[in-house]
């Protein structure tokens, strides 16, 4: 006896058939959610390099600052940037004066696409976009807020208080308080 073992075209057919209708109905559902998941991803990647910024200070009893790069909105694009680095007193004036006295970069980071860091409100010793915490724990200079955007219009704030701690907000039409 000789028996025949395999699929017949028309199984072949319905079993295609099936995986198009569901391809269909999940590819366009994901390409909703893959913004809104960037950009949440994005704010609490951010929240934990802001928390290891803070631990970092406090272990190495030096100032770790984080300077960020805000851009305009561009629907198709990766704007703004952030680093995280220790601060290297080279004139030992213990205020951070720029670009020299930046010492080991911790972390390097560029915005995802269609994620924008937008805003952001820090001050250290008078240099703008700098945020970061003292050997303490503590602000380093004022405390303030950065904000990210996709390209869906969802927003999410970081605030940092004076005690420096993080808090992460999520808005949707970006009129925070």
């Amino acid at each position: 006896m000789h028996k025949n073992s395999g699929f017949t075209l028309i199984e072949l057919i319905i079993v295609i058939g099936m995986i198009s209708i569901l391809s269909a109905i999940a590819i366009p559902s994901t390409m909703k959610w893959l913004p809104n998941y960037r950009l949440k991803a994005e704010a609490r990647n951010l929240y934990s390099n802001m928390q290891k910024a803070k631990l970092e200070a406090v272990k190495r009893k030096q100032d770790v600052l984080i300077s960020f790069v805000a851009g305009t909105y561009d629907p198709a694009g990766q704007i703004g940037s952030y680093q995280v680095f220790v601060h290297n007193d080279a004139d030992n004036d213990g205020a951070y004066s720029g670009g020299g006295e930046i010492g080991q970069i911790l972390i390097q980071k560029n915005m995802p696409k269609n994620v924008t860091l937008y805003f952001n409100n820090f001050i250290v010793d008078t240099i703008a976009n700098t945020a970061g915490y003292n050997p303490r724990g503590l602000p380093a200079g004022t405390w303030g807020k950065v904000r990210l955007r996709n390209n869906k219009s969802r927003y999410y704030q970081l605030e940092m208080s004076p005690a420096g701690a993080v808090k992460i907000s999520q808005n949707i039409d970006g009129n925070f308080p």
